[in-house]
């Protein structure tokens, strides 16, 4: 079955309970079921003190493993698979170095590094497993990390808990190199691709240009790969940096950006053969009968006319 999913991100509000918990579930799970979805990934954030440190941790905005264990109780009544993604914040990162991303930290101790990552993760680990999530991701766009001699060690340990898949999410810009020193052999592909294009580029043009760029890897490789991030923030020049998001805040949205970009995409993984394919973002806590508190979150689709498009990609996607 081709994964056809959302990438819902995940802070908590401290005032809920576990029942306002559930009932937010719920209406993220029936949301993406009206749009023909048959999978969620669950992304949420973790921490580090600095591009150095060797210490992570959650925090008051991470959501804990009973929650996880909610929401995966809500889904497996809807029969909609979820992917489980820790996903480490850049905020302080970025505090100490613009330029900074979660994909060049430099932790001094890395043994102490993976021993702080392991100890965050094989709790999330274990809500996975109770609850039946299909896919546990162990690392997201860690380039500086993808190498490390500690990976086997923590992957062990996850699997001393959880037996369903394990995946990790490189960035795009590995993906284009046919990297192959991932931790694991099964990946995903956060996918922002830059092309250079102008916002005038028809459909076509971009559907082209996303064909190229997927078709540059074998069909064995390309019928087990999965997008885990596909998204857009729909403003002048999006399409040499779909990802941007720092210094992007204050420009009007150009919503046939987003939609046209969507609309590329479902074209090219069909005829791609790609195998999964999740758009990003809704934020957890938001309503979508009443989108607009949460569209100052730029790269959203919710509430947007790409919205309509996720319905129709899912629909051709699950008729092939």
């Amino acid at each position: 079955m081709r994964q056809l999913g959302i990438n819902v991100y995940w802070t908590v509000d401290s005032s809920d309970s576990a029942v306002v918990t559930r009932a937010k579930a719920r209406r993220i799970i029936n949301y993406a079921i009206s749009l023909d979805a048959n999978s969620i990934t669950l992304s949420f954030p973790f921490y580090t003190y600095g591009i150095t440190s060797d210490t992570l941790y959650t925090g008051p905005l991470t959501p804990t493993p009973a929650d996880i264990g909610i929401f995966l109780q809500e889904a497996e009544q809807s029969d909609v698979r979820v992917t489980v993604r820790p996903l480490l914040d850049e905020d302080s990162l970025v505090a100490q170095n613009p330029q900074a991303w979660r994909g060049s930290i430099g932790p001094v101790g890395p043994a102490a590094w993976f021993s702080s990552y392991q100890s965050l993760l094989v709790p999330y680990a274990t809500a996975a497993a109770n609850g039946h999530a299909a896919t546990f991701v162990i690392g997201t766009e860690l380039e500086s990390l993808e190498g490390d001699p500690h990976w086997p060690g923590l992957i062990r340990a996850i699997q001393a808990v959880y037996a369903g898949q394990l995946m990790y999410d490189e960035n795009f810009d590995e993906f284009a190199e046919h990297d192959t020193n991932l931790p694991l052999a099964t990946f995903g592909v956060d996918a922002y691709p830059r092309f250079e294009l102008p916002d005038s580029a028809p459909v076509q043009q971009l559907t082209s240009a996303w064909s190229q760029w997927l078709g540059g890897h074998t069909l064995s490789v390309r019928e087990q790969t999965i997008l885990s991030e596909v998204g857009i923030t729909p403003v002048t020049g999006a399409y040499s940096d779909p990802g941007a998001w720092l210094g992007v805040q204050q420009l009007p949205v150009q919503p046939d950006l987003q939609t046209n970009w969507f609309t590329a995409v479902c074209s090219a993984v069909a005829q791609e053969q790609i195998s999964g394919l999740y758009w990003w973002d809704v934020d957890f806590n938001a309503d979508p009968a009443n989108p607009g508190p949460f569209q100052s979150n730029k790269i959203t689709f919710l509430g947007r006319p790409a919205q309509a498009e996720v319905k129709t990609c899912f629909a051709q996607l699950s008729g092939e």
